[in-house]
């Protein structure tokens, strides 16, 4: 059985965004091991705008590149409260690459006609 994309579980844009830059350079299972106790901590862009940076690191450190990772989420965190995310381009925001954007594009705005470079975003459109 395939199991289900981040973005599938996580229909919370922000939270589905923090998904997207957790899978950043890692693998799923490694995000797997530390995604339940991340939105247990921290599981609203208030919340985790207001994560100490060294708590966070700590617990993103199986993930690698922890300490950028931990700044980056509680920068872009900031911008989501600190913006209307109905207006900003999601591309703006702190940490959002290709794949994000594409992952955007395709569970937030429903738009199947994105050309994703990753090669499990393109599975998902081909199966689906």
């Amino acid at each position: 059985m395939i199991r289900p994309l981040l973005q599938e579980i996580y229909k919370d844009p922000w939270q589905m965004l923090v998904c997207c830059i957790l899978l950043n350079l890692t693998h799923r299972r490694q995000v797997d091991k530390i995604r339940e106790e991340l939105f247990t901590k921290w599981p609203t862009p208030e919340k985790m705008m207001h994560a100490k940076e060294k708590d966070l690191s700590k617990l993103l450190q199986p993930l690698g590149f922890y300490n950028k990772r931990a700044k980056t989420l509680i920068k872009m965190s900031k911008q989501w409260v600190t913006n209307d995310p109905t207006w900003i381009h999601v591309g703006d925001l702190p940490g959002i690459g290709e794949y994000a954007m594409d992952s955007w594009e395709i569970f937030q705005n429903n738009n199947r006609k994105v050309k994703p470079m990753d090669k499990v975003l393109q599975e998902y459109l081909r199966v689906t």
